[in-house]
């Protein structure tokens, strides 16, 4: 992630091997010139007349996020000892490897690893991966004893990424990090939460840092993405539903955004003359109740008119589609 002067604010950004050229991927503008590859780098040892090739690698780059640069030693004993060193001296040379051994690097390196895994599976950007490492790295000395447990790793990997997310205001809640951390307790995401608060001291406003369990910042846009890719929703109705998710917070609706967003796409596949999707469908992709979906609906169904586009449906067709769907639960409640 790098700061583009012409968006003014972090970004993504893609690098031209060809030319050096750091581009920002929103508005293309070329931030920095003549990139420097520090990856691993190939040598050859060859001969004047390259009668004989022999590429080597220098070595791995070098991870900042590690105090020993993620460079070391490692001896292997091997199951068939051909040196010329004696079993008796190799033993030795192990045995004190393993005693200045830096475990607290190779905690950080599994802990990186865990990270990387869960924002793979919520399909995250890498800025998002190298900042829940970075806030992981932090956690050196005598914190280095929290990440000693399985348990207490999973749940620290799982609250950076969460903390991550919500520094770069990406939607994604402490339920689908759980699920994807492997069923991590969220008891357990929120107590490390508010452990890497104090000891990393995360950009948080004053509501976020006061609050005994830290939500994610919630960003409907990129929410009506996600949820329409899931439920296989066209282009046209996911536009219908972006702008009445946008007409909706102007009226005095006491929802949930997310349950908002839900009602809102349970109201435009209704109005769909192509593919209608069960309430149930639609629960399951937008992680709320059916009963919440409904109760939402019916919340907003008297401002439906003026929230869904009139170029999506009329008016008559609003009243006529819906008012029998959401009546129908109005009876239902009355009769029960």
């Amino acid at each position: 992630m790098e700061t583009c002067l012409e968006c003014k604010k972090p970004t993504e950004t893609v690098i031209d091997k060809c030319t050096g050229d750091t581009i920002c991927t929103e508005c293309s503008l070329v931030i920095s010139h003549h990139y420097i590859d520090d990856s691993q780098e190939w040598r050859t040892f060859a001969n004047d007349d390259n009668s004989d090739r022999d590429p080597n690698r220098v070595g791995g780059p070098t991870n900042t996020l590690l105090k020993s640069g993620g460079l070391g030693t490692i001896i292997d004993k091997g199951r068939e000892n051909t040196s010329s060193v004696s079993k008796t001296n190799l033993y030795e040379l192990c045995r004190a490897q393993n005693l200045v051994r830096n475990t607290e690097d190779e905690l950080i390196e599994k802990a990186c690893r865990e990270i990387k895994r869960i924002s793979e599976g919520l399909g995250l950007i890498t800025g998002v991966k190298f900042r829940a490492c970075e806030i992981v790295s932090k956690f050196d000395g005598d914190n280095s004893k929290r990440l000693r447990r399985e348990k207490h790793l999973n749940a620290l990997c799982a609250a950076a990424v969460s903390t991550a997310c919500r520094e770069l205001k990406l939607s994604r809640t402490l339920k689908e990090i759980s699920l994807v951390a492997g069923g991590v307790d969220l008891k357990d995401i929120n107590k490390a939460s508010r452990l890497i608060r104090r000891l990393v001291g995360s950009d948080q406003d004053e509501l976020a840092a006061a609050s005994a369990a830290p939500q994610v910042i919630i960003n409907t846009g990129e929410l009506v993405s996600r949820f329409c890719s899931k439920l296989d929703i066209s282009v046209r109705e996911t536009n219908a539903i972006r702008e009445a998710v946008e007409k909706a917070e102007n009226f005095d609706i006491r929802r949930n955004p997310k349950s908002v967003l839900a009602a809102v796409i349970f109201m435009i596949c209704q109005l769909s003359q192509t593919r209608k999707r069960p309430i149930r469908e639609i629960a399951v992709a937008a992680e709320v109740a059916e009963s919440t979906i409904k109760n939402a609906a019916n919340d907003m169904y008297p401002y439906a008119s003026k929230i869904i586009p009139s170029w999506y449906a009329s008016e008559e067709d609003i009243n006529k589609r819906l008012g029998g769907t959401i009546g129908s639960w109005d009876a239902a409640k009355l009769t029960a």
